[in-house]
Order: structure tokens, then C-alpha cells, then sequence
């Protein structure tokens, strides 16, 4: 391209840009608001505002009611620092619709003038489709973790499935939250339907005994059956506070007593 007319390489990477998945703009922060210049196809068919609606204009028109202003707040910034920056943020087409875009903004030095390149990803499909996932796992985690006040001061919680490390930490957290924010005095945790994916580590369960008897609260496990008692028996040291139950019902009745 270095032996093209002038003309002929403008008219190329004007092309090449126009042809490109990526919004690209380009700002003057040497005229007063930092206005657009130049903005690509591709930008102007991902908002819907024509060329003669978007020249002159900061790109603030796109920002909208839910636009984060922390990710504003990240822009500013970053052209005032004069760096590089890469912000995810909500933003509205001509039409009133909300879009998820990746914005990159880059300073660019032309002859001794500052400009500034930003280009724009619309990824709402990849957003949308991340939050249902977020959403379907926080859902599963309820349903494998479900803790339900029977009293006003008396949780529980019916382990069904396979305990993991993984899931033995969650368990911990979402325990230990439920038990601050409503003030809990009694945890059961029935391990009936609980299977180990390795060899039954009971002793995991002093860790949240330990952690809700700092909070002022007793944690109780039932469902144990003699064969995970003697276990107990073995693992525990003689002076563990663990208390252990058959049944809901058995554990009920002392703490009722």
C-alpha cells in the first residue's frame, strides 16, 4: 500500500473497515466534547443512527437508563489518563433497544495530534446466554442446598446427592450467611440422602460447627446412621461438640426440651 496514491489507501481501509464485524469510531478531543469524526458501517447499522446523526456527537447519546455508571465512570478515565481501556457496558440503539457492548478505546498519535479509536463488539447474545447460565446454577445450587426455617429459631437442611469438596464449601458459605441474616440458634443438617464421592468424610462438618458455634449457634446432624456413627467415633477427637441424631424429629425434641 505504500507505493498506492493517498487517496486509493483512504478509499481501501475505508473499505476494509466498512467491511469489518467490529464498530469502529474515531474521536477529536481537541474540539470541544470529544465528538465523533468518523464512525464505520458497521457502527452506524449496530446503533441505527445514520452518519449525519453521529458526526459531532460524543458517544455519550448511547448511554441509557441502565448504563452502568461505574462503566462511565471507567471511559472518563481513561481518555483523561490518555490509556487504553476495554469496558463492557449497556448501551441503546436509535430504537430504544438495550445492547451489551465491548467497548476498546485506544489513543493514537497522527502527525502530532491526539486521537482516540474506539471500537465496538455487540455482545448481547454472549451476555444473555451467560446470565441464563448463572442463573440455571444458582437455581441447581438452591435445589441441591435447600435450608428452610421450621422455627423461628430452627433451620434445616435435607442433603440429597453426592457431596464434594466443592460442594461441601458452598454448603459452608450459604449455611453460615443463612444463620446471620436470620438469626438462627439451631442448624440441622440431615444427611439421609447423602452419598460421598470419596470415602465418608464426616469430619468435614466440625469446620461449620466450629464456624456457626463462633456465631452463637448449635449445628446438629441427623439421618446417621450407626454405620457413619462409629465413624464419627473414630475420626473425631473426644472433646468435639458434634451432635449427632438418628432423625429431624429426635433432634427437634432436645433442642424443644
Amino acid at each position: 500500500m505504500e507505493k498506492m496514491e493517498a487517496g486509493t489507501q483512504i478509499q481501501l481501509l475505508e473499505a476494509m473497515l466498512d467491511g469489518s464485524k467490529v464498530g469502529t469510531i474515531v474521536t477529536d478531543p481537541a474540539q470541544e466534547d470529544n465528538p465523533i469524526i468518523y464512525a464505520n458501517h458497521t457502527f452506524t447499522e449496530m446503533t441505527g443512527y445514520g452518519k449525519e446523526e453521529l458526526l459531532g456527537q460524543n458517544c455519550r447519546f448511547l448511554q441509557g437508563p441502565k448504563t452502568a455508571p461505574e462503566a462511565v465512570d471507567q471511559i472518563r478515565q481513561a481518555i483523561n489518563k490518555q490509556e487504553k481501556a476495554t469496558v463492557i457496558l449497556r448501551n441503546y440503539r436509535k430504537d430504544g433497544t438495550p445492547f451489551w457492548n465491548r467497548l476498546a478505546i485506544s489513543p493514537v498519535t497522527v502527525e502530532g495530534k491526539l486521537y482516540f479509536i474506539g471500537t465496538q463488539t455487540d455482545i448481547t447474545i454472549e451476555t444473555l446466554q451467560q446470565e441464563a447460565i448463572t442463573a440455571n446454577e444458582n437455581e441447581i445450587e438452591k435445589l441441591m442446598l435447600p435450608i428452610l426455617s421450621i422455627q423461628p429459631n430452627v433451620a434445616t437442611v435435607a442433603l440429597v446427592g453426592t457431596m464434594s469438596l466443592q460442594r461441601f464449601e458452598t454448603l459452608k458459605v450459604k449455611l453460615c450467611e443463612y444463620v446471620s441474616e436470620h438469626r438462627i440458634e439451631h442448624a440441622l443438617l440431615d444427611i439421609t440422602g447423602l452419598t460421598w464421592d470419596e470415602e465418608s468424610p464426616l469430619h468435614w462438618f466440625t469446620q461449620i460447627c466450629e464456624a456457626l458455634r463462633i456465631m452463637g449457634s448449635h449445628m446438629y446432624i441427623t439421618g446417621v446412621t450407626p454405620q457413619a456413627a462409629t465413624e464419627l467415633v473414630r475420626d473425631l477427637e473426644r472433646d468435639n461438640m458434634l451432635k449427632t441424631y438418628s432423625s429431624i424429629e429426635k433432634a427437634l425434641a432436645d433442642i424443644n426440651e
